[in-house]
Order: structure tokens, then C-alpha cells, then sequence
């Protein structure tokens, strides 16, 4: 999309009032569209965003100028060749981006719970489980948003409302494909439905946050995004930290568009996230740091802290508190399940194409991470794991492709000293149904010797 600002022309007046032509037909549409975009974006939009909003031609921008100009005064109002100025006449509240609570994390709560609280001998069900009243407080906090209507203020309620179906709380009806039978707590149980939506994990923030990147996948198969989301993967691990103007640039996107509502949960206001005078980088992940109490910064990933050392790799340029509060970045749980993961697949990805391989980064919408494709006989599936310690049961769940010559399960070099990937690999392979283990280094050597071979061929 067009970045150059294009300024909405002067409105023709008759006996110095605004022509107030009917539009009932598209002025609901403009409304809603500029409301949502408002929600979003701090900027007001140009004629062409608006144009790409309302899923209009350029060519038609001077019919939207007309739509705009019979609004001027009573929906809608901007100054006179002055970009970026249009804004909206209306007594609804706006809701900060920052404020936005999704749905589907509070039900994630609330579902994680009330597992948490079924699972409790009787006499210690007083506690009320982090999870549950971190999602009632959403629950609480939406609804006083949204102004439509009352939340549960107490367990007893809470328990009532959850033996309703949950699309009878208005702000679950967002939620596609929600059968309108469905409930939290059926039979005096907790029902199937609040079981598959629990998380599971000491750090239940950090796992609701990881879901959104579950939901992403799941959408973007079923509607075959598959460049949608290679773009976003490919988003949270290279720019964790982003400032505002480029958020907004890319949430109107062509390409990570279908995808909006996703990156609105995914990153969150820096300044929510982390209080501090001056903000500092990861060298190797690029995410926020931590200020310790002696003063100094690390990163929340002692694998980064260790290589950014090993390898001198350069600080980022700080941010000062009043830069910071126009950027945004990655939740924690996003960072962690997502980032950093995806750091070695995207160098791994680059070291082979800078070798002349073809790489494609997580084909077929994620079934496995990197294709490397030599030629049409010669075909390798990867999966890159970032462990820190050998986990055979999810070893043995790698399947074997057999529409590749090899399928390869990659580990990071500096895994070997504790993962011993050379020994280990003797006796786990033959169980592994052809499934071959290799580290980064020797990966790259026998991509190297093919290549060779192929050129003296």
C-alpha cells in the first residue's frame, strides 16, 4: 500500500453550510470501518487506506471523497489540506488499542480455571485458582468496556453463568463457528469444551499467550493462508519490538490483513509490558530486556544472554520512555513460543539459501519447518529443535516423510555439549522410522557435498 499522505479535498459549501446529500446506504459502512480503524490506529487514514478499508478500487477515492464530504459536519470532520486530520463526530467512547481484552484468551482462563478448581479436595476450593479469577476480571473488564451487560462479581455467579451456553455472553458471539449449545459446565461437571480450551503449564499467562499462535495455525490451514502466515511467523521472530508506524503499515497489509485480529492480541503497548526510563534490546532475539536491581539488563533467555556473549554480537539502539510509548511488542508467552523457537529455523533457512539451495520456511502451512529442495529427486524435511534436553517421546512423534528423500530432525551446535546428538543418535535412530538426527554444522556439510557433487556432475 501506498505510503504518501493524500489530503482530503475542501467539502463545496452552498450559503456557507456543508451539502448534506442523503448516503444512508454507505455512510453505515464508512462509520464502521472508522471506527475500527481508530480502534487500531493512532493516525487517521488517508483516502487510499480508507479506500483499501471499505474494499474499494484507488480509482474510486474521489467517489469516497464525495460519500465523505455530505458526512463533513455531522459524522465526520477534517481540517482543510491538512493530511491525516479526518476524525470522527461521535459521543461513543473510544477504547484504547491497549484496553482490548480478546475473548478467547478470557475463556482460556476461565477454562484453565475451572479445571484448576475440579481438580481441588473440597476444603481447598476457598482458593479461587489464578486462572479463574484472572478470567473473571477480564470477563468483569470487557463487559464494563463493551457498556452491554453485567458480569459475574462473584463465584456463585460465575458458577450460574458458566451452565449457560457461552455464546449468550454477547462478547463470545465474535467467536466463529461457536456452537450455541455449548457451556463451561455441564451436568455439574466441567464440560468437554472448557477441557479442550484449558492450558496447561506452571506459567499460565505465558501458555494463554502461546494458544494465540494454536488459533493462528488452525485459521490459517482451514482457509489456506499459507503466505499469510508465513509472513507472520516470520514477523514475531525477526521484529519482536516495532515501532507504531510500522505496526499500523502492516496490519492494513495485503498480506498479514486476513490476519488483524490475531496480530492485535499478539502485540501489546511496550510501555504496558514493561516500565523503565530507557528500554534495551536483545542483541540476539531483539526482544526487551530485564533491569536488574544492580542496574544491568539481560534477556529473559539465558541461551541468548550466553551466545550474545560468545559471538560479541551488538546491542540494539535503546529507546528512551517517551519513544517507547509509541511501539509495540510480542507478549512474553508469544516471545517465548514463538521468537525464540524460530530464530535457529530462519538462520539455518538463510545459511542454506546463501548456499544455493532452494528453502521454503514452514511448507504446507507448518507441517514441518524447512523444505530444502536440490533438485526434483532430491528433497530434505527439516524440523529445527531448540531443546534443552532430548525429549524422545516428541522425537518419536516426527514422522518420516516419504514424499522427501530425507526427513531430518536439526539441532542447534551449541545444543551438542548437553544434548550429545552424536552418540545418542545410534541408539535412537533405528527407532525413529527413518527419521535421521543431525546438528546445524553437520547439516550443512552434506548440503555442501551434494552441491558439489552436483557441480562436477
Amino acid at each position: 500500500m501506498s505510503e504518501v499522505d493524500v489530503t482530503i479535498g475542501q467539502t463545496s459549501h452552498i450559503g456557507g453550510r456543508p451539502m448534506t446529500v442523503k448516503v444512508t446506504r454507505h455512510r453505515d459502512k464508512i462509520l464502521s470501518v472508522l471506527r475500527e480503524w481508530f480502534r487500531v490506529h493512532k493516525q487517521a487514514p488517508t483516502l487510499e487506506e480508507l479506500c483499501v478499508e471499505l474494499e474499494m478500487q484507488p480509482r474510486q477515492r474521489a467517489t469516497l471523497q464525495r460519500w465523505l464530504q455530505t458526512m463533513r459536519g455531522i459524522d465526520v470532520e477534517w481540517e482543510d489540506n491538512a493530511a491525516r486530520s479526518l476524525r470522527l463526530l461521535t459521543t461513543e467512547p473510544e477504547v484504547e488499542p491497549g484496553l482490548q481484552i480478546p475473548v478467547t484468551e478470557t475463556l482460556r482462563y476461565l477454562a484453565t480455571g475451572l479445571a484448576d478448581w475440579e481438580k481441588r479436595e473440597p476444603e481447598e476450593r476457598s482458593n479461587i485458582p489464578k486462572a479463574l479469577r484472572v478470567g473473571m476480571s477480564r470477563m468483569y473488564l470487557t463487559s464494563l468496556l463493551s457498556g452491554s451487560e453485567q458480569a459475574p462479581s462473584n463465584l456463585p455467579e460465575f458458577f450460574e453463568w458458566a451452565k449457560k451456553p457461552v455464546v449468550e455472553w454477547k462478547p463470545a458471539t465474535e467467536i466463529k463457528n461457536l456452537s450455541k449449545e455449548v457451556t463451561l459446565i455441564e451436568d455439574g461437571l466441567v464440560s468437554d469444551f472448557a477441557l479442550q480450551w484449558q492450558v496447561t503449564g506452571s506459567d499460565v499467562e505465558m501458555q494463554v499467550q502461546e494458544k494465540v499462535l494454536q488459533d493462528v495455525l488452525e485459521y490459517c490451514r482451514v482457509n489456506q493462508l499459507e503466505d499469510a502466515y508465513r509472513a507472520l511467523r516470520k514477523l514475531i521472530i525477526e521484529r519482536p519490538v516495532l515501532p507504531y508506524p510500522e505496526y499500523r503499515r502492516l496490519l492494513s497489509s495485503t498480506q498479514l490483513r486476513p490476519l488483524r485480529d490475531f496480530l492485535l492480541q499478539i502485540y501489546v503497548d511496550l510501555v504496558d509490558l514493561v516500565s523503565d526510563n530507557t528500554y534495551h534490546f536483545c542483541p540476539r532475539c531483539k526482544y526487551v530486556m530485564r533491569h536488574r536491581r544492580d542496574g544491568s539488563y539481560s534477556c529473559r533467555n539465558m541461551t541468548c544472554e550466553q551466545l550474545s556473549a560468545k559471538l560479541h554480537l551488538p546491542p540494539p539502539t535503546s529507546v528512551s520512555k517517551q519513544e517507547a510509548e509509541t511501539w509495540k511488542v510480542v507478549t512474553p508467552g508469544v516471545h517465548r513460543y514463538g521468537t525464540l523457537p524460530g530464530l535457529c529455523e530462519i538462520q539455518l533457512a538463510e545459511a542454506l539459501t546463501k548456499m544455493g539451495v532452494r528453502v521454503t520456511l514452514w511448507p504446507e502451512i507448518d507441517e514441518f519447518d524447512l523444505l530444502v529442495e536440490f533438485s526434483k529427486k532430491v528433497r530434505w524435511a527439516i524440523d529445527v529443535k531448540d531443546w534443552s534436553y532430548l525429549d524422545e517421546e516428541r522425537l518419536r512423534s516426527v514422522e518420516y516423510r516419504f514424499d522427501t528423500t530425507e526427513t531430518f530432525v536439526v539441532f542447534p551446535d551449541d545444543r551438542d555439549s548437553v544434548l550429545r546428538i552424536a552418540v545418542e543418535r545410534q541408539r535412537l535412530e533405528p527407532e525413529l522410522g527413518g527419521v535421521r538426527l543431525r546438528l546445524v554444522k553437520e547439516i550443512l556439510s552434506e548440503a555442501k557435498k551434494i552441491l558439489e557433487k552436483k557441480n562436477n556432475a
